[in-house]
């Protein structure tokens, strides 16, 4: 027995280390199904891990063995169990113990009370009576005065809550609330803002309320914005049943209705937009500039109306204010300062532009296209001034095929005139030249002051056309036919031609009928006289033979040194063909060119027009003989290097050209051909804009000084541009010539929109040309004038194709000017431009507010709420509850305390019989 006991004593520690770890094995075992225990009782640890600590639970029982104590056995294993219970007790109270238990729910209701200037004194009352007084006395009827909770908050431009105590009574027994009076702010509405204090003041712990006593008018931010936030939160929002409010009749002036371009000096109506919401009679006037129309009386009905003030007229340019009043001379009305609106209108300058037409009688069509965006002046050729200053008067000067002497002699643009033009530039002037028959290089100005220091284009390809040498053989039908009148004018040509040649150019005539003889040998046009006996000894007589005559032409001029060499066929009648198509290819490989005129109705018509085609020439019709000598001229002109050039040609963006406000809205690529040009060549320096398919210039333009000069070498009136009269883009392109002459030039002009959202002025343009094009791609910058006159320069992006648009904040009254200026890139000239004007004459709290943009009904249905909410639903928690996580350690540190006395009693107090131990054996 000794033996056995000797052995357990040794063994022991080991033995219950093995019984430890089977032990704690079997309790991890069993840790799934005690978390599924605890999960269905709702109970969870919130610190798990201190659980291991429960671990040191094992050690007091190994204490027994070695224990000095003389206590009986089985008190000792007592205590053992006790103190591992109190480890495991602390173990559990550490690691967190709590229960979900389900808890009652209270309300927290808060009154939102709007006390602008818009809501009348009835509807604050109405909120301290129904609202506060009646949220008192439901709550008092609940047993338990701890569930409700209630604020109240007043609201205008600002948000403040006020001192209330709902269970306070006033020496009567009544509930006490608060007086709600108008702030300092009355004259806005920020409902968004006073619902974000509301939610600042909300008990997360309870149901939340929120009572809206207002009349949905909103002049600042944007409550809807907050649906989804309230509703998220929990937050009920009800619109409670407001009494039969009086109404109170209001009258408004809501904006001007004026042109959208105003000029100076002319007479623009005006009109007023008014609002009302009774019947009223009123009498309105408008004013300006020292200015004021008769008054007019007009009869209101409920709703919008517009007024016709009359018309008034600035002589200045700029901005002018406007106003317009309306008294009420019958009717009611709340806010007087309402019955006033002003307004601000730029008055545009309309560019001064003298226009001198040297073609007498051709000026209404290039006139009829400037007169409405210009102050046109309009004088003949001999009106241009001859002074500097009197040129200074206008912007522009336009000068259309005026030559530099008249038919008579007379100077009409001397020397002087040519250097008072180019001062005039210099100075910021705009010139533009427009070609025709008479200017330019024909009207004398090659080598002159103004070729040679203003015009962009040079004349010195036409003036050595004119000096070169020409060779010319006439070749003219003097078959009985011609007899009479047709010989006659056809010699009266034939001397005209030879007047027109230079003397050193060779000219010769050829009659023929059946046969062909020289009339005029080809020989020197200086010798008038020979020549002009050879031409009046012509007669008429015999048949028609073209060939023949043709054949002698080719001989004469094969033979002769000339730049040009070229032959003028006439002929009334038919000709053998044979040879003819043959000997005229070898006239062109010679370098002879022919051209052909046929008179009458019996002439070979096919015929004449094989020749000019095979000889390079031109072809010329008329039944009409005295307008022989005018064909004859027109053709010697041609080919002797006259500067001017009669031939179809086309208009062409010139190469390189890109988005030019000179040809906005000119499809030039649909343009109807031109009939005639000036020869030029582009100086260096200059920008050419438009080209004619040939390769000449057509629009050529430079800067000289502060201003600029253009030349157009075709002319814009009933000639060579007849046909561009009924094109749609010929007025289009003759006002961007002359508007891009100025020396400023803002662009097209553009319609900008301004609208005002409450605090907010959206800017908003549509860049869109004549023909319906947008605009895309371009720098758009906006200049505000705020009412102090401060500027605001905003950047205009592109929010859609051809929409510009950008906001800023509108926090003052008073008039804002806004300028907008679209460019094709940065630093490059404005493409567009345009002002517009927005007022914001009086707070918005005086507008007559629209039922149908308030935004109670969207807050109600978003969060829940209530329509026409009594107390009985704002204090409503339908019996909800929350659940929450209730601490179990105090219970269980209750036991632990129960468990530590037990330990010291133990530990203390012998229970039974002391136990005999040998000190000395226990020690060893």
């Amino acid at each position: 027995m000794n033996a056995r006991r000797a052995w357990l004593a040794r063994f022991w520690p080991v033995l219950w280390l093995v019984f430890a770890v089977a032990g704690t094995l079997a309790l991890l075992a069993q840790l799934p199904a005690a978390r599924a225990a605890l999960d269905a009782r709702e109970i969870a640890l919130a610190e798990p891990r201190w659980l291991w600590l429960g671990l040191l639970a094992w050690l007091p029982p190994l204490a027994v063995r070695w224990s000095l104590t003389d206590l009986p056995r089985w008190q000792q294993g007592l205590q053992a169990i006790v103190r591992m219970a109190l480890i495991v007790g602390v173990a559990c109270v550490l690691a967190g113990p709590q229960r979900r238990e389900q808890a009652a729910l209270g309300v927290h209701v808060v009154h939102v009370v709007d006390r602008s200037e818009s809501v009348p004194d009835e509807l604050l009352r109405a909120a301290e009576r129904d609202g506060l007084a009646a949220t008192a006395r439901a709550a008092r009827a609940v047993a338990d005065d701890a569930r409700v909770k209630a604020d109240v908050v007043a609201f205008d431009g600002r948000a403040t809550r006020l001192p209330w105590d709902w269970t306070a009574t006033t020496d009567e027994g009544q509930p006490s609330v608060p007086r709600i009076e108008r702030g300092d702010a009355a004259r806005e509405t920020d409902l968004e803002h006073a619902l974000n204090a509301s939610m600042a003041l909300l008990d997360p712990d309870r149901i939340a309320h929120v009572v809206l006593w207002t009349d949905g008018v909103e002049t600042r931010g944007d409550a809807r914005a907050l649906g989804a936030r309230l509703a998220a939160a929990g937050v009920r929002v009800h619109a409670p049943k407001l009494p039969e409010l009086p109404a109170s009749a209001e009258l408004l002036l809501d904006r001007f209705e004026v042109p959208a371009r105003i000029r100076a000096n002319v007479p623009f109506p005006l009109a007023i937009d008014v609002e009302t919401t009774g019947p009223a009679t009123v009498v309105c006037r408008a004013s300006g500039a020292g200015q004021q129309t008769e008054p007019v009386e007009a009869r209101l009905v409920p709703g919008r109306q517009r007024i016709e003030l009359g018309k008034l007229r600035f002589r200045d340019d700029g901005a002018h204010d406007i106003e317009a009043r309306c008294d009420v001379k019958s009717g009611t009305d709340r806010f007087a300062n309402n019955n006033r609106l002003r307004g601000r209108v730029v008055v545009e300058t309309r560019p001064r532009v003298l226009y001198v037409e040297g073609a007498r009688g051709q000026s209404p069509y290039l006139a009829r296209a400037l007169v409405d965006d210009f102050e046109l002046t309009v004088r003949d050729a001999d009106g241009l001034p001859r002074r500097v200053d009197e040129l200074a008067a206008y912007d522009v000067v336009v000068l259309s095929d005026v030559p530099r002497v008249s038919t008579a002699g007379v100077p009409l643009v001397t020397d002087g005139d040519m250097r008072n033009l180019h001062r005039y530039v210099e100075g910021g002037g705009g010139l533009l030249v427009l070609g025709g028959e008479g200017s330019l290089g024909s009207g004398g100005y090659q080598n002159t002051y103004l070729d040679k220091h203003v015009l962009p284009v040079s004349m010195e390809i036409e003036s050595q056309l004119q000096t070169a040498t020409a060779a010319m053989m006439l070749v003219i039908d003097r078959s009985g036919s011609m007899n009479g009148i047709k010989i006659a004018l056809a010699k009266e040509a034939a001397r005209a031609t030879a007047k027109l040649l230079a003397d050193e150019d060779r000219i010769g005539v050829i009659a023929f009928d059946n046969v062909a003889r020289t009339q005029v040998r080809l020989q020197r046009a200086g010798n008038r006289y020979r020549v002009a006996q050879g031409i009046d000894s012509l007669t008429a007589g015999g048949g028609t033979h073209i060939l023949p005559a043709l054949q002698q032409a080719y001989r004469a001029l094969s033979s002769v040194a000339a730049r040009v060499k070229h032959v003028i066929l006439l002929s009334d009648g038919q000709a053998p063909r044979a040879g003819i198509d043959a000997e005229v290819r070898r006239m062109g490989r010679s370098g002879i060119t022919v051209s052909t005129v046929g008179i009458g109705a019996e002439v070979d018509r096919p015929l004449l027009e094989m020749i000019a085609d095979r000889g390079s020439g031109r072809s010329y019709f008329t039944d009409r003989p005295e307008t022989l000598p005018r064909i004859f001229v027109r053709e010697t002109k041609k080919i002797t290097g006259e500067s001017v050039v009669e031939q179809r040609v086309r208009a062409r963006r010139a190469p390189g050209v890109g988005r030019e406000a000179v040809l906005r809205a000119v499809r030039i690529e649909r343009a109807p051909p031109l009939l005639g040009f000036l020869p030029a060549k582009t100086k260096r320096g200059a920008e050419e804009l438009l080209r004619l398919d040939n390769g000449s210039p057509l629009l050529v333009r430079w800067a000289r000084g502060k201003g600029k000069v253009a030349v157009f070498t075709s002319d814009l009136k009933n000639r060579w541009a007849h046909e561009w009269l009924g094109w749609r883009g010929y007025p289009i392109l003759a006002r961007q010539m002359v508007r891009d002459c100025l020396e400023e030039d803002r662009g097209m002009h553009v319609d900008v929109r301004l609208a005002r959202s409450r605090d907010q002025l959206r800017v908003a343009v549509d860049a869109v040309d004549v023909d319906g094009t947008y605009l895309r791609g371009l720098v758009g910058e906006a200049r505000v004038r705020l009412p102090s006159g401060q500027v605001r320069e905003l950047a205009l992006p592109e929010v859609a194709e051809g929409r510009y648009e950008v906001q800023t904040p509108m926090d003052a009254l008073g008039a804002w000017d806004v300028e907008v200026l679209l460019r094709g890139g940065p630093g490059e000239p404005p493409i567009a431009s345009g002002r517009a004007t927005a007022m914001h004459p009086y707070p918005d709290e005086h507008r007559i507010g629209d039922a149908s943009a308030s935004p109670l009904d969207a807050l109600v249905k978003a969060t829940g709420g209530a329509h026409d909410a009594t107390a009985a639903a704002w204090l409503d928690d339908a019996g909800k509850t929350r659940k929450s996580w209730r601490p179990l350690w105090p219970r269980l540190s209750l036991w632990l305390v129960l468990l530590l006395g037990l330990d010291v009693l133990l530990r203390r107090v012998r229970l039974g019989r002391a136990l005999r131990r040998s000190w000395y054996a226990t020690a060893r």
